[in-house]
């Protein structure tokens, strides 16, 4: 046989697998091209099931033609487009989705809201074949599974589309619920844009909007509006002023000290009075820590728990010994945890063990992350927790990562590129992840 020729055996299954594959990709496209001629048909079933089609072939190109029709006049088809667009899931796809935020169908504008959350935050939205397109804060789970935790990363960038349209949303949308999911969204996306429009939201008169104002203010972290919400510390609804003090906490807004002092001293409600200390813990001063100290023997662990935060954040070497002596006295696991994390606030880096022991824990993570968050961004903890980036526990080195791209530095990339070779996959993505956000910081 010359050189460079083949046996004629291969060349004839080289044809026969190219024309099949040919004749795949045109019986693919006669069935697309089918489906786009049956998005005219006037029969609104025939219409709805193209649709159908065209999403679940899952070729972006559809993105436009689908945005062609998302006024259609039968609701049923309007459904399946949001569906469809949600599922095709390009950048494309979000001008027709703020259109759809408009519909006069609010289960139509309620799945349009949570499409372009999936877009920024995949898998928020269930788009599996068969599922009902349920979003997270649909589905029942675990603590850790609720909306309350779904946010985007601090790098992301939205759309211009996305938030004028959710900025019009939140205060103009036709009924509450609608403003309600749209506040929900602005703080998923940390709209910060749209702080002005969700300042307007609160100040309503309407609870549940209020509410989500608050919640999404705790997630844009724009620490320039807490002192106009002090305000909201006088609602006359227990939940509103339960969440109004933990997003001024959370806001460190200083200028509502004396505003949460009185609030401590005359609530009789229970979870008003844990919440208005822990927005306290979160800005401790030498006027309020003897409230802390008071508290830290209450009968309630919570409040117990929040008392440590506030000596904790403090770092008033007078209170270590306080501190101490209530960690070695205590039964309660969270409120171990809270003195742990202020014994290492105070500069006693051997509590530390504690909470890195507490990573892989589903129920106790919850707790033991955002304290290593917090304390990580000084030098000397970042500098405590690189050596336990080569611990064995999968969930610590995964962590460690989170934390580290939340609370880290220009000297925190070289350690996370170690875990670039991590044999575990979910470890590698979010030291990947980590090193992406602290460069996108400049560091």
């Amino acid at each position: 046989m010359k050189v460079g020729t083949q046996p004629r055996s291969f060349g004839l299954l080289h044809r026969i697998l190219l024309s099949g594959c040919w004749l795949l990709l045109a019986t693919v496209a006669l069935a697309q091209i089918e489906a786009e001629n049956q998005l005219r048909d006037p029969d609104p079933k025939v219409r709805e099931r193209a649709v159908r089609q065209l999403g679940e072939n899952g070729n972006p190109a559809y993105v436009s033609v689908l945005g062609g029709i998302v006024k259609d006049p039968d609701d049923k088809v309007r459904m399946a487009v949001v569906r469809s667009l949600i599922r095709l899931g390009t950048e494309a796809s979000l001008a027709p989705l703020c259109q759809a935020v408009q519909d006069a169908l609010p289960e139509i504008r309620y799945l349009a809201l949570d499409g372009i959350v999936n877009f920024y935050l995949p898998g928020f939205v269930d788009t599996g074949f068969g599922s009902t397109f349920r979003s997270v804060g649909q589905r029942m789970g675990n603590l850790f599974s609720d909306v309350d935790t779904a946010i985007v990363d601090p790098d992301t960038k939205l759309a211009p589309v996305v938030v004028e349209t959710l900025r019009h949303a939140v205060t103009g949308a036709p009924d509450m619920n609608t403003r309600v999911r749209t506040a929900r969204t602005l703080g998923i996306l940390r709209a910060k844009e749209a702080v002005p429009a969700l300042l307007e939201a609160a100040f309503g008169n309407n609870a549940d909007v209020t509410y989500e104002v608050l919640r999404a203010f705790q997630k844009i972290q724009d620490t320039s509006v807490g002192p106009r919400l002090s305000f909201l510390l006088s609602y006359p609804q227990k939940n509103i002023q339960q969440r109004a003090a933990t997003t001024l906490g959370l806001l460190r807004a200083q200028e509502a000290i004396p505003d949460l002092r009185q609030l401590l001293e005359r609530t009789d409600d229970k979870n008003v009075r844990i919440a208005t200390l822990e927005a306290l813990a979160f800005m401790p001063t030498a006027e309020t820590a003897p409230t802390f100290e008071a508290y830290l023997g209450d009968r309630e662990k919570l409040l117990r728990a929040a008392s440590a935060l506030g000596l904790g954040r403090l770092k008033d070497p007078n209170y270590t010994a306080t501190l101490e002596q209530a960690r070695s006295s205590e039964r309660d696991a969270s409120v171990r945890l809270a003195l742990d994390f202020a014994l290492v606030a105070h500069g006693r880096m051997d509590w530390m063990e504690e909470l890195v022991s507490n990573l892989p824990s589903r129920v106790r993570v919850g707790e033991a992350r955002p304290y290593l968050i917090e304390l990580a961004r000084e030098a000397a903890v970042r500098e405590a927790l690189y050596p336990k980036l080569y611990s064995q526990e999968i969930e610590i080195r995964r962590n460690l990562a989170v934390i580290l791209g939340a609370s880290g530095d220009s000297t925190s990339i070289s350690y996370l590129e170690v875990l670039l070779r991590d044999p575990n996959a979910e470890v590698v993505q979010e030291a990947s992840r980590a090193i992406r956000i602290l460069r996108s910081r400049g560091l």
